[in-house]
């Protein structure tokens, strides 16, 4: 197993490297990135392995768009360990969305290796080695780039590849390969950076506090600052904290004077204030009809003995199965389980449980509740 690569910084040698790429069936990818003071990140480089070739594209110095063919090319497994921000950093960077996807962090919790296993731990499971993650924070933005970030970049898909290959070699023909490609093709894509703004505001806890005419006002503020932080490519609270925000909402602060008790600095109230309350003059004059439903509060006492059953079922079975038990089944879905006969008289399978969960636990969970009434 050769750890070379090729560090790709012109037009012809992306050419070949993409020539190679087309043909692999599966190619291990990764990414470096940096996100200190930015809304977006910013892709420093990407890495990509086919068990033959590494090749280390330079996106300072090259325009990948062209690698977007290979991400949405349906006969490549796109390999990756712990996929969610290389997600967002492949949605920016790219526009699209890698399918079809191995994630080798799932596939470990499948194999018994455990629930969100680090990939140092797979790489030293599998090929016995120990990998230094000391580059991890280095600024991948800055160039050149030094031989130990490119080594270590390069490591990160070599050995990746090589973990993939085993662990295909250990699921094939089982039906734990199946779960596993139902669990791939159901990845949730809830890329934060390109969710609908107006539905950011949903993300705020205990959302049952306020009122309709509040959550209206709550809705526009973090949707107006989700479009400032995409448009100047700033963080959230580097344009407004979140709990300025709510403090406004909950105190019905309407002028400078309140926005500075609610926490803005003085250039703030400066650079926003007039953005704020005509806002906040929009959502005096909503009509009743045009207000968000008032969330109700939670009243449903969760039955913690009975939790703990269910769970002792899950950890069973998970066992016999020889998979982590967080992969079959969380606690919330017990929870969501137990909740179902307060909403429909009956308990129904959430939808976390249904698929080959529905087999494996669903229904023994089901004839449980059945029993204990």
């Amino acid at each position: 197993m050769s750890t070379e690569y090729q560090y790709v910084t012109d037009r012809t040698e992306l050419d070949k490297a993409m020539d190679i790429c087309r043909k692999a069936g599966a190619l291990a990818l990764d990414t470096e990135f940096v996100r200190t003071s930015t809304y977006y990140p910013e892709l420093g480089l990407l890495q990509v392995s086919d068990g033959e070739n590494c090749f280390l594209f330079d996106p300072l110095i090259l325009d990948l768009k062209v690698f977007s063919e290979i991400l949405l090319n349906e006969n490549i497994t796109k390999v990756f360990h712990s996929c969610s921000e290389d997600l967002e950093v492949f949605q920016h960077a790219f526009g699209v969305l890698p399918r079809p996807i191995f994630d080798t962090q799932i596939s470990s919790g499948f194999l018994n290796l455990g629930f969100s296993v680090s990939y140092q731990k797979l790489v030293e499971h599998y090929l016995s080695l120990s990998i230094n993650k000391d580059q991890t924070r280095s600024n991948w933005l800055a160039r050149p780039l030094s031989m130990q970030q490119m080594d270590y970049a390069a490591q990160d898909v070599v050995y990746l590849y090589e973990v993939y290959r085993i662990q295909q070699s250990i699921l094939s023909g089982t039906l734990k390969a199946d779960w596993i490609t139902s669990d791939m093709e159901g990845i949730s894509f809830d890329i934060p950076t390109i969710a609908p703004a107006e539905n950011y505001y949903l993300r705020v806890g205990n959302l049952s506090r306020f009122s309709r005419r509040q959550l209206n006002l709550l809705k526009l503020l973090f949707a107006w600052r989700e479009k400032k932080a995409r448009n100047k490519n700033r963080p959230r609270n580097r344009i407004i904290e979140q709990k300025i925000l709510i403090n406004i909402v909950k105190e019905r602060f309407v002028d400078d004077a309140g926005f500075l008790r609610a926490g803005l600095t003085t250039s703030q109230v400066k650079k926003f204030s007039s953005e704020l309350r005509n806002i906040i003059s929009c959502c005096e004059s909503a009509k009743e009809e045009e207000l968000p439903a008032e969330v109700s509060r939670d009243n449903f006492k969760i039955d913690n003995k009975k939790v703990r059953s269910l769970q002792a079922i899950v950890e069973d079975r998970a066992r016999e199965e020889g998979i982590a038990s967080e992969l079959l089944c969380r606690k919330r879905s017990l929870e969501a389980l137990l909740r179902s006969k307060e909403v429909s008289g009956e308990y129904l399978l959430p939808k976390a449980l249904l698929g080959w969960r529905e087999e494996v636990i669903g229904k023994d969970l089901l004839a449980f509740l059945e029993r204990d009434g």
